[in-house]
């Protein structure tokens, strides 16, 4: 039989970004939180790593900026990508981006997060059951070593990634699904040459040899000196990608001259990981008693850098309603559902750029002349890296009739003038 841990008002499972984010938020309110990780930390997993100024600043109101500052990455003041390229905006304090390794990261996180007061951490555990005893509690069975444990709550949090037991157990549904657009792989290198001024770069390029037409790769400066590498090609070449991944990584990187060069010059000090199974879906993100966070309830395809600002996002527009149960006296239920349609309208229009579907949606002509204005006019560019790191509502730029009218012409300001 099940030990009881206890009651508590919320329990959060997964201990990562929208994790520590959610677990940190509510213990502010004075909520008792038990927060369940199946991983030890430090321990990494697969992760652009990049993350911008939406997610410093869920960590500074959740609590969590300076062990995450302390780390001591350098700041990332441009993004030079193939369809756009414009330093970062200001927004608040910050004006640049971060690239962490995944277990450094997240071990500060959490290390923070479990010496609060009112946070029980239980690392190595399992959650094999999320049942529903009445309307007022969830029990959730977990699992460590060598005991079984039995935990209670009136609000269940699922920030356990795309695979999300919590969603599983709870039923959550599946409102947007698109089947897997790339394969992305990466290692971290020393030594690799800079110019004085870091950006988080990435090029084009293809591997006609295992059919791919569209390939990519990207060098973020990270932490302790190092840079992150990375490569992917469209899905339809992942089978045969898969079946070499050392000799496809680096004669992909060859045939992109601008990566090449500095990796060949440089030290590479990690293995290479990474994957194709990468799905893109919308869960709903609340229900009876429970939410859903960061990709247990959005996942979506890397190569707009959105993951970690969604995790960071979502849990802390989930904490601000939950916030007005106490402030407000509104119900629990009406609190979540709030959350739901917040976090829908904060998510979709970049859901949307980063599935094509947005581009499905408009004529070639349209979205040809959206680009080629995007690459003569700076302040377009500004506008859509603005709307990519959240710093102004991406509806402002990323809806069919809003790139309409930029693509004919419409006048952008520079962001400081707006």
């Amino acid at each position: 039989m099940a030990k009881q841990i206890g009651r508590f008002d919320a329990i959060v499972v997964g201990a990562r970004i929208a994790g520590c984010v959610t677990a940190a938020a509510l213990a502010q309110l004075g909520w008792s939180i038990l927060l369940i990780e199946r991983a030890r930390f430090p321990r990494p997993t697969l992760s652009t790593h990049l993350f911008f100024s939406d997610t410093l600043h869920a960590f500074q109101r959740a609590g969590l900026l300076e062990p995450v500052l302390r780390i001591g990455a350098p700041r990332l003041r441009w993004l030079r990508f193939p369809y756009v390229a414009a330093p970062f905006p200001e927004s608040g304090e910050f004006d640049f981006a971060l690239c962490i390794r995944r277990d450094v990261l997240d071990t500060a996180l959490f290390e923070t997060v479990r010496s609060l007061s009112n946070v029980t951490a239980l690392t190595s555990a399992r959650v094999t059951a999320v049942r529903r005893v009445d309307d007022r509690r969830w029990d959730v069975v977990v699992e460590t070593t060598s005991e079984e444990w039995l935990a209670s709550a009136p609000l269940v949090i699922g920030a356990d990634g795309k695979d999300s037991i919590v969603a599983r157990q709870v039923g959550a549904p599946v409102l947007q699904e698109i089947p897997p657009l790339f394969a992305w792989y990466y290692t971290y290198v020393d030594d690799l040459p800079w110019d004085s001024d870091l950006a988080a770069l990435a090029y084009r390029g293809d591997y006609p040899e295992i059919g791919a037409e569209y390939a990519a790769a990207f060098l973020f400066p990270c932490d302790a000196g190092l840079t992150l590498v990375g490569y992917g090609v469209e899905h339809r070449a992942f089978p045969a990608f898969r079946r070499d991944v050392t000799h496809h990584f680096f004669a992909g990187l060859r045939r992109i001259p601008e990566i090449w060069e500095r990796f060949a010059a440089a030290r590479q000090v990690a293995p290479i990981r990474g994957t194709g199974h990468l799905p893109n879906f919308l869960r709903q993100a609340s229900g009876t008693g429970w939410a859903l966070v960061g990709d247990a309830g959005c996942h979506q395809d890397p190569h707009s850098v959105q993951g970690m600002g969604n995790a960071a996002r979502s849990a802390w527009l989930l904490a601000e309603e939950l916030a007005r149960v106490q402030t407000e006296g509104i119900d629990l239920q009406q609190a979540l559902a709030r959350y739901a349609s917040r976090r829908d309208d904060d998510l979709l229009p970049m859901f949307a750029f980063t599935t094509f579907e947005l581009r499905r949606r408009l004529p070639d002509d349209i979205w040809e002349r959206f680009e080629a204005r995007t690459r003569e006019d700076p302040h377009l560019a500004s506008l859509r890296v603005a709307a990519m790191v959240h710093a102004i509502h991406p509806a402002t730029v990323y809806t069919p009739e809003r790139v309409v009218s930029l693509a004919n012409g419409e006048a952008v300001l520079p962001l400081h003038s707006a």
